[in-house]
């Protein structure tokens, strides 16, 4: 799931998240998780991990070559309850 850049910073991923996390929780879930690519390797994807951290995911580790080695992929976790 993503947002288009022209509804960046408008409060849509926030309320995309709010509904997932929503659902999870409704559905008995304890965690969920994000994929995207590891900070420092493009500014798109930075801006999208300090999204992922402001709305309170941790890191939880990177798989260097998941995707491929220009794509690393960092994954983070959020504890449900």
């Amino acid at each position: 799931m993503g947002v288009l850049k022209e509804y960046h910073r408008h409060g849509v991923g926030r309320g995309l998240f709010e509904a997932a996390k929503a659902s999870a929780l409704k559905s008995g879930y304890s965690f969920i998780q994000v994929k995207t690519v590891q900070m420092g390797k493009y500014e798109e994807y930075d801006r999208t991990n300090q999204f992922y951290i402001s709305m309170g995911f941790k890191e939880f580790e990177v798989f260097p070559t998941l995707w491929d080695e220009w794509n690393p992929c960092q994954i983070y976790v959020m504890a449900l309850r």
